[in-house]
């Protein structure tokens, strides 16, 4: 456990970086620094932009905790993660496996199918960069197609048919690709029909369902990101009592499989015959004013600044605990 006299310990509230995702990620670093300021702590802001010497900068700050609100990659995909642990610095959410097979879609999923767990259909695509060959797929229309790695809804698109298929892979590889890369990995996923559902875990347990019905089309960045776009039905009173503990169980169920811990949010759909169907796995939700995982905690009757403390207070290292 932290010291009752938290002055004593350096925390840095990593965000920002070189994502898509910059974005949201410092909006949501920026809550959290503020909540953990109320909360007496003394927290500061590092931003690990491209060419940064980040080992450099944690140590002399003398960083004793760090909590991660970097989304996409880097940050969210294990590489921070295990710098963290080489300079034995505790740190908030997943270790490196998890985080690392989370950001990818497609070994998460094989990951779900393997033990039991219901995850839609799917093909991995490996694609030139600026191939523009339409590419053939044994999946049926409708059907998502997303960028492996990334998060926020970035550059994901509904393909009602294959002659829209084409958009649909140039949005995903303009989102997926790096600098100089050739190629791109698009993940193609068979569309269920349902209530979209997600769950927030917070150390290990689970918080109130949350029920997304987006005012038109997906659940797509913007859907995400503007407010007044979304409902949020908390609890989904129309779902029986039985389909909620299902997704419910399911939910936990694919967080232990992929090794979790901390604050996760498992996206899922459930179906007409109340089957729940694992989509993905965010290892650094968003903390936003219109994020997911802080509405469920407000459901179950934690502040912001409660959830933010208890992210830091499960702040850990996967071999050892140092800095006591």
């Amino acid at each position: 456990p932290l010291s009752a006299k938290p002055q004593k310990h350096r925390i840095a509230v990593l965000m920002g970086g070189s994502s898509p995702e910059r974005t949201v990620s410092l909006k949501s670093g920026a809550a959290l620094l503020a909540a953990l300021e109320r909360r007496g702590y003394a927290p500061i802001a590092i931003d690990p932009y491209p060419g940064q010497d980040l080992p450099a900068t944690l140590l002399r700050h003398q960083i004793e905790r760090a909590v991660l609100a970097l989304h996409g990659t880097p940050g969210e995909d294990g590489s921070i993660q295990g710098m963290l642990e080489t300079l034995q610095i505790p740190y908030t959410g997943s270790f490196v496996g998890a985080s690392a097979l989370c950001i990818n879609k497609t070994l998460s999923k094989r990951v779900f199918r393997d033990a039991g767990i219901p995850t839609p259909p799917w093909e991995e695509l490996l694609l030139q960069a600026h191939d523009n060959t339409t590419t053939p797929l044994s999946l049926p229309p409708p059907y998502f197609v997303k960028p492996l790695n990334s998060g926020s809804s970035v550059g994901i698109s509904r393909v009602a048919d294959h002659n829209s298929l084409r958009d649909g892979l140039e949005l995903a590889i303009k989102a997926g690709i790096s600098s100089g890369q050739q190629t791109v990995r698009v993940l193609v996923e068979q569309e269920i029909q349902g209530v979209e559902l997600t769950l927030a875990v917070l150390n290990d347990t689970p918080l109130p369902l949350i029920e997304i019905r987006p005012e038109q089309g997906f659940y797509d960045f913007n859907a995400k990101y503007m407010a007044q776009k979304t409902q949020y039905i908390i609890p989904p009173a129309h779902l029986s009592q039985q389909a909620l503990d299902r997704a419910t169980a399911i939910g936990l169920a694919a967080g232990r499989a992929a090794g979790c811990r901390g604050l996760y949010r498992v996206d899922m759909i459930m179906d007409a015959d109340e089957t729940p169907w694992i989509l993905e796995i965010n290892t650094i939700p968003g903390m936003t004013a219109t994020s997911l995982a802080p509405k469920a905690a407000a459901a179950q009757g934690l502040s912001f600044d409660d959830l933010a403390e208890q992210i830091l207070a499960g702040a850990g290292l996967e071999t050892c605990c140092a800095h006591s």
